[in-house]
């Protein structure tokens, strides 16, 4: 109404004029009903306009210029039809003049409450508690919204004083309010200019090399270090001053990250029924909240952990609350190596995606107990396939390891046999069973860096196997986001091997988390306790006689194998009924040796490429390790070696 008002004002430069107009009234009362209907449809009267942007903004012009197209409609139609005298006259300058008078007050009146809120909070950052003065690395889009956050929710602890950014053209200039006070180099400067206390690095997509660097820069200068997290962690898109961490060693390791899914994902995914074993674990929980993410119909969760069945189950809940996740969730407590439980659950579930990644994992636990392994790696994984053959499947997903490749641990021979069962079972049914390849994955349970993290805070030195010991690895998420890349690739029997990069010291890696505590690597002590029963000194990613394939994925690369052997159901109800327990033992070495016995040959004959792959080029960071036989643990009775001393 008052910009109606103030429209007619300015067009006869009175402001008594609009009371003179005949059709003043009528015109206000179409204004109203028809502002009022698409503010209501845009969602302006239920919008906390104190986080108003300019997302918003634009929605206020859309709805104001949708209220003025209805009412110049609805009096053209009216002074058409019944021709009352009021429409006789009316200036037709007054539509252009109203709309933009409205969206000046509608948006004037919404973005004042924001500002409003930010100078409330801005009086109580100066009163709340202590937050840390905080340089951002990084003026891009996250630093924007980071900084935004922050000075809307100062209970979170951060007070942005300014950035930093390696763009020197936007050095001196002015990003969300802050100044950019130059680049890395600046950082001590900056510090002493902003008695910053704190850097927060705000690049999500940055690279392990580029968070090094502004790691090591500011813990030279005794500053705390924090970052928003990676990429892979973003995937609901939300940038906030509460979800801030510690920079972890796994930021130090980022590789260039695939950020768009496979195509195929989402239509393997979304409105489905999907199946996942495991789902209480590492990989099992990350893969359940991703598949969550894009909404499938049911998502059946299957563990026999109880406790961290229901952690997962709430956080899906909770997430499904907020809008980050959709879909019926089914719990359920159950065994894989039980045929009749896991045929009956398959039967009535009927998922179109069964992930399996149920197992047991531990190396040296392994060597004591393959009784358990053989039952849980190899007989799960057996009932599980045929559980999803007589159901009638789509897909179905084994998640092995680098440690199936010429295993010399029970783990890992069980694994390997995992993936002949699932090329079987491929071949047989004629379905996309595949299998997916990887190495270690940093900060799952019972890996390294948990270890040595609470090595590090009970002031215990740090247990190195060997000084040269590596291992691949990826990140929990990184892991989880490419085996549902390799479930949308697969063809019958692929098995997948996901890109990892160069193999790591593990030395180099306890310095990472040393230095991450704010401690001298060079001062923390460690002890070399020899390699471990079972254990490799280097890990391989595929066989000789595996031809490795690009595919549509940057970051999957298919492994040509041969085929199974045809006795391998048989050798394997074999191994299934000697693992009793009563000669564990015998039962290590008969599964190792059969293995061993039908690993892949050397040599690349009988393998042939694949229609839609780009050719058997082998990529970078997937190279055939040398074939000289590895250093290895004894499987019993020889002494570990042990040694103490720095990290070199």
């Amino acid at each position: 109404m008052a910009a109606a008002y103030l429209a007619l004002a300015f067009r006869y430069d009175r402001i008594s004029e609009p009371l003179r107009v005949p059709g003043f009234l009528p015109v206000v009362a179409i204004l109203l009903v028809m502002r009022t209907l698409t503010n209501v449809r845009l969602g302006l009267y239920r919008r906390r306009w104190r986080f108003a942007s300019v997302p918003d903004l634009e929605r206020i012009v859309i709805a104001v210029a949708l209220g003025s197209l209805g009412s110049i409609v609805a009096f053209y139609l009216i002074s058409v039809i019944a021709q009352p005298s009021w429409t006789v006259g009316f200036p037709r300058s007054f539509w252009a003049i109203e709309l933009l008078l409205s969206v000046i007050l509608v948006g004037g009146v919404r973005f004042g409450i924001r500002a409003a809120s930010e100078m409330m909070t801005g009086g109580s950052r100066r009163t709340a508690g202590d937050p840390q003065a905080t340089l951002l690395y990084g003026a891009g889009r996250a630093g924007v919204l980071m900084a935004r956050s922050a000075q809307q929710n100062p209970g979170a602890g951060v007070r942005p004083v300014g950035f930093l950014d390696d763009d020197m053209s936007l050095k001196g200039g002015i990003v969300a309010g802050l100044r950019v006070l130059g680049g890395l180099g600046d950082l001590e400067r900056a510090v002493a200019t902003t008695g910053a206390r704190r850097v927060l690095i705000t690049m999500p997509g940055a690279m392990g090399v580029a968070v090094r660097r502004v790691v090591d820069a500011a813990l030279a200068l005794k500053l705390e270090v924090r970052t928003v997290p990676s990429v892979t962690d973003l995937l609901d898109g939300s940038v906030d001053a509460y979800r801030i961490r510690r920079v972890r060693v796994e930021d130090l390791l980022r590789r260039p990250i695939v950020t768009e899914r496979a195509l195929g994902v989402h239509e393997i995914i979304r409105d489905r029924d999907i199946l996942i074993t495991g789902a209480g674990g590492s990989i099992g929980s990350e893969l359940a909240r991703q598949v969550y993410a894009l909404r499938p119909r049911r998502l059946v969760l299957v563990d026999r952990a109880e406790s961290s069945l229901y952690l997962i189950q709430r956080e899906l809940e909770t997430r499904r609350g907020r809008g980050q996740g959709d879909g019926e969730l089914h719990i359920r407590l159950a065994n894989v190596s039980s045929r009749a439980a896991m045929h009956r659950l398959v039967a009535r579930e009927s998922p179109s995606v069964i992930f399996h990644a149920a197992a047991f994992k531990h190396v040296p636990m392994m060597e004591e107990h393959p009784s358990d392994a053989v039952h849980v790696n190899i007989g799960g994984t057996l009932v599980m396939l045929d559980a999803a053959a007589a159901a009638g499947v789509d897909r179905f997903v084994f998640v092995s390891t680098d440690k199936a490749v010429r295993p010399s641990s029970v783990m890992g021979a069980s694994k390997r046999v995992g993936e002949m069962l699932v090329a079987d079972a491929a071949r047989l049914t004629g379905q996309p069973y595949v299998s997916v390849r990887f190495g270690n994955v940093l900060g799952s349970t019972g890996s390294v860096v948990p270890i040595f993290q609470e090595q590090m805070e009970n002031g215990e030195p740090l247990t190195i196997t060997h000084p040269d010991m590596t291992r691949f690895f990826m990140t929990i998420p990184e892991a989880a986001w490419l085996i549902l890349d390799a479930a949308a690739l697969g063809q019958d029997g692929d098995l997948f091997v996901l890109d990892m990069g160069e193999p790591i010291r593990i030395v180099d890696l306890a310095r990472d988390l040393v230095r991450l505590a704010g401690r001298d690597p060079d001062g923390q002590p460690t002890e070399v306790i020899g390699l471990r029963p079972g254990e490799k000194l280097h890990e391989e990613l595929f066989y000789d006689a595996e031809v490795i394939e690009r595919t549509r994925s940057s970051k999957v690369f298919r492994a040509i194998a041969p085929p199974p052997p045809a006795d391998l159901r048989e050798r394997v109800l074999g191994l299934l009924a000697m693992a009793t327990g009563e000669d564990e033992p015998s039962l290590g070495r008969k599964l190792l040796a059969y293995v061993q016995e039908d690993a892949p040959a050397d040599g690349r004959e009988g393998t042939e490429g694949r229609e839609g792959t780009e050719g058997p080029e082998r990529t970078e960071g997937l190279e055939p390790p040398d074939t000289t036989p590895r250093d290895q643990a004894p499987r019993s009775g020889e002494p570990a070696v042990v040694s103490s001393g720095p990290l070199s």
